[in-house]
């Protein structure tokens, strides 16, 4: 493994369990994980993806490393205990789905070494990552989902007529070997366009989940459930995506719909959640009618949004097992909006040169764009990354940016 960050000796603990590895990637998301714990005085050593990981910039990282194996790599395991006896640290906290499908696995090596994972069991992952699973549980729980099926069942059908179209196809299941939809969503607004996506997507049509498209913004809730209830929770709205068809949020609003939330509970409940979960549904906010989409068991892609808002999920989260006695909630300010900068550059570009669209949504003007771009360089939309006291990641951020404008695609999660 690689060392980015020397390790800051002015940030250590002396208590073993407020010494924490947390794997962040090189993202916002990663940023205020980090963030969030360190300035409620945890000790937080940084994994990052490489040395441009906004974390290993960070006054608050403790130190940063850049491993040599990914999960699926054999030598993870050993590397990830070397460097968490080194460190002495009491837990790990990772972002994405793959590290908890990859420390998951070697959970019982982690408990001998007595350092705590933030994460949830093997049943209760696998569970909320099979969208057929949490579809059917909508379903017996009176949630709102979208009809659909798998697109091999789909093809064995009348395709013509067993879904209403447009519809919109996403992997089924993430964490299994085989193919996946190469994009977040892919959209048959005909027949025609369905056909074409099953000539792509033959080999593993199993994996391939097809639903009836319902118009509205994404609405994502970060919520913390806690011997079984939740702790909190905070929701945002997306207000633009990268690619535009169907993306990460580079751009969005905190909100509150108490019935979104209601749901989001029922359905972690259900699966006897425990520990952080990003839930998305899809809200019109002009009939307040909503539809479930899926479960990521992670931190969302709009942490920075969530944590400015005033919800501390990541510190939180640690507390939830270290010191549950001593957790209070935050007020959420709603209509706090921030941004990702590239990414909302990206989303411009994109506007101009009039890249797909989901189903039904229509391009601003040329000017428009531009204008709506520039209004939010104001005070009033905050930076994912720009804090006064921390400015370092920003220009990390910036530089990298340039190097990614023009791009179609922009990942918040690593």
């Amino acid at each position: 493994m690689q060392q980015v960050k020397p390790i800051n000796h002015k940030l250590i603990q002396a208590d073993r369990n407020r010494r924490i590895i947390a794997i962040v990637g090189d993202t916002q998301v990663g940023l205020w994980v980090v963030r969030s714990m360190a300035r409620n005085g945890l000790e937080v050593h940084a994994i990052v993806n490489t040395v441009h990981g906004q974390s290993a910039h960070s006054r608050y990282a403790a130190s940063a490393w850049v491993l040599d194996n990914n999960p699926k790599m054999a030598g993870f395991s050993d590397e990830i205990i070397q460097l968490a006896k080194q460190l002495d640290v009491g837990s790990i906290m990772p972002v994405s789905e793959g590290f908890h499908n990859g420390l998951i696995s070697m959970r019982d090596r982690l408990d001998d070494a007595n350092i705590h994972l933030f994460s949830p069991s093997r049943e209760t992952f696998d569970k909320a990552t099979d969208k057929d699973y949490v579809h059917q549980l909508c379903l017996d729980l009176n949630i709102p989902v979208a009809k659909g099926m798998r697109l091999d069942e789909l093809m064995a059908k009348d395709p013509a007529s067993t879904l209403n179209y447009p519809l919109v196809l996403r992997t089924r299941k993430q964490n299994v070997s085989g193919g996946k939809v190469p994009v977040k969503a892919a959209y048959a607004r005909d027949l025609q366009e369905l056909l074409n996506w099953q000539r792509q997507f033959k080999d593993f049509a199993d994996n391939v989940i097809v639903q009836e498209y319902h118009p509205g913004a994404e609405e994502h809730v970060q919520i913390l459930m806690h011997n079984g209830e939740m702790f909190m929770s905070g929701d945002y709205i997306g207000e633009h995506h990268m690619p535009l068809a169907g993306g990460v949020t580079v751009q969005r609003i905190s909100c509150h719909h108490q019935p979104v939330i209601d749901d989001t509970v029922k359905i972690l409940k259900a699966l006897n959640w425990q520990g952080i979960a990003g839930v998305q549904f899809h809200y019109d906010p002009e009939t307040g009618k909503y539809i479930f989409l899926e479960i990521n068991p992670r931190f969302s892609g709009g942490l920075p949004t969530v944590v400015m808002a005033g919800f501390e999920a990541s510190f939180n989260l640690w507390q939830s097992h270290f010191e549950p006695d001593k957790m209070a909630k935050g007020n959420y300010r709603v209509g706090l909006r921030s941004r990702i900068l590239g990414g909302d550059a990206n989303w411009f570009l994109g506007q101009l040169r009039r890249d797909e669209l989901p189903p039904g949504q229509q391009h601003p003007g040329k000017i428009k764009a531009a204008l709506t771009l520039l209004w939010h360089c104001g005070p009033w939309t905050k930076d994912d990354s720009f804090l006064l006291v921390d400015p370092k990641p920003f220009f990390v951020d910036f530089k990298q940016m340039l190097k990614k404008l023009g791009a179609r695609g922009h990942e918040i999660v690593n």
